[in-house]
């Protein structure tokens, strides 16, 4: 399995704190994802495959995956399903405490059928921007091809997805972001933006590449696109 991820970079470490896990828990319940229990210690929690979707469940399975982190190599992974089956893993680890890492697996991506998938990993990148409010977002980014930079250090080059805080806009410039030759460039309720290069970014990425190419060269960074 190649796995893909989305990474979320924080200027401060609020991420030591739980209740903006539990905020984005209970946001991502809503939207219909569904976390299973046995990527966490839930004995203490009713149900076979997930974990119940009441708040104070979820929160509670927050606590037991914080529990079960030495079972992952010390990190704090949640993974759950949609409607469609599709898989999705986000955690944190404790050598890097001021990035989320969002995952899937890159097969999920690579058909041109697949696309709602990348629809839904979308939005998931959209509900982490939202409730736990990072100042950059990046991917698809591969741990066998890309070297991970410290978090901090500010935008660093065009990925299929971007997303990017209000200093950041406001850094860049909002009309510059709002003309790159993006498939999409969005404003966020915060002021952020997410810009998405491609529809589907392994599948279509290829026809899009004259559009990185000339969004890199725009804002003077390199580009990274349809990670393997």
């Amino acid at each position: 399995m190649s796995v893909a991820s989305i990474l979320f970079d924080f200027d401060d470490d609020h991420l030591r704190e739980d209740a903006p896990f539990h905020a984005l828990l209970i946001g991502l319940a809503g939207d219909g994802w569904r976390f299973l229990k046995k990527a966490i210690v839930c004995d203490d929690s009713p149900g076979d495959v997930y974990v119940p979707s009441a708040p104070e469940t979820l929160m509670n399975a927050w606590k037991n995956a914080k529990r079960a982190a030495p079972r992952y190599g010390g990190g704090t992974w949640m993974e759950m399903e949609n409607a469609d089956d599709l898989k999705l893993s986000w955690g944190i680890d404790p050598r890097q405490p001021r990035r989320v890492n969002l995952a899937i697996d890159t097969a999920i991506l690579r058909r041109r059928d697949q696309a709602p998938n990348a629809r839904a990993l979308a939005a998931v990148g959209e509900a982490i921007y939202t409730h736990l409010r990072p100042a950059y977002g990046y991917g698809l980014f591969s741990y066998d091809a890309h070297t991970p930079e410290s978090p901090g250090t500010g935008i660093r080059a065009i990925w299929d997805y971007n997303f990017l805080s209000p200093a950041l806009v406001e850094t860049i410039g909002v009309d510059k972001l709002a003309y790159l030759p993006a498939w999409r460039a969005d404003k966020l309720p915060d002021g952020g933006m997410v810009i998405e290069m491609a529809a589907n970014p392994i599948a279509e990425a290829p026809a899009y590449t004259q559009y990185y190419r000339h969004a890199a060269t725009t804002l003077g960074i390199p580009f990274h696109q349809g990670a393997s």
